[in-house]
């Protein structure tokens, strides 16, 4: 193989390598998120922000995937070109009246798609060995595809009946009135904020992508129900009674973990104490309620 070839070579893998890791550390680690896939969400968030555009997350992970599939093809093409035509057995074609990339590429995106064309076939030996390999991480890709919608959607979901479930709070006054109702049922209620707050904190730690899902509705807003949140925690942990005391306290850590892990997962947010980094994600959210 020549020099230009050992290069294309390095570069293909390289290419594979960058999408398979960031496939892998995107869906296959609870609490990481690949940083191509990152940047992607990041930029798309800063031009195209979802409370203007609420297709443009859904859109944003679509555009992620495609940047794998560019990578993969382009990254196995590379490995192909040195080889292109000879290490290639033709059918009823010429190998002279076609572009060696052009080939290279076409050849990538068949076994990939695992379409299996036919008319044109690995010959060399270790072209025959490794070009399935491309038509497996081509299955691979598109069924963790697929389990990436089915990940993000129901953490999505309980986002949403979050936001409703504090939205109920706020319609029906229950930070006003806290102080009206027995230990029991006031502690009752600041200890279900707190539970369902800290599935909403799991969330984001597994599904970090969900950030940038904005709600057309103020009801299913959560990061603009947290503001309410804070008021429910004031209340509770200035109430003079042991019980609610304690609720609003454990409430405070959970909304302090939020804030932390909001600061750290998302550099773009503001704020240096809790109620700051709050605020400037609601702020961030904000569309007018219908």
């Amino acid at each position: 193989m020549t020099f230009p070839g050992i290069v294309a070579t390095l570069v293909g893998i390289i290419l594979i390598v960058t999408a398979l890791y960031d496939v892998f550390q995107t869906l296959l680690r609870p609490s990481e998120t690949g940083r191509l896939t990152h940047l992607i969400f990041r930029l798309s968030w800063a031009i195209v922000p979802s409370r203007r555009f609420p297709a443009s997350a859904p859109l944003t992970i679509l555009v992620v995937i495609g940047v794998w599939v560019v990578l993969i093809t382009f990254g196995w093409a590379l490995v192909y070109l040195p080889h292109m035509p000879h290490g290639f057995a033709y059918q009823s074609l010429e190998p002279a009246e076609f572009d060696p990339f052009a080939e290279s590429v076409t050849m990538s995106l068949v076994a990939l798609t695992t379409l299996g064309l036919g008319d044109v076939v690995p010959a060399q030996p270790v072209l025959r060995l490794v070009s399935p390999l491309e038509a497996l991480m081509g299955f691979a890709l598109l069924s963790a595809s697929v389990s990436w919608f089915m990940q993000l959607y129901p953490a999505l979901a309980r986002r949403r009946a979050f936001g409703l479930q504090i939205e109920s709070l706020r319609r029906s006054r229950t930070a006003e009135e806290m102080e009206t109702f027995s230990d029991e049922r006031a502690a009752s209620i600041i200890d279900r904020v707190t539970e369902s707050l800290a599935v909403l904190t799991a969330d984001l730690v597994q599904n970090s992508e969900i950030f940038y899902f904005a709600d057309e509705s103020r009801r299913l807003s959560a990061p603009q129900a947290m503001e309410y949140v804070l008021e429910l925690r004031d209340v509770a942990e200035g109430s003079p009674r042991a019980a609610v005391r304690s609720a609003g306290r454990a409430l405070a850590v959970i909304v302090d973990e939020l804030a932390d892990l909001l600061k750290a997962q998302y550099p773009h947010v503001r704020g240096e104490s809790t109620d700051e980094v709050v605020t400037d994600v609601a702020v961030a959210h904000r569309r007018l309620a219908r």
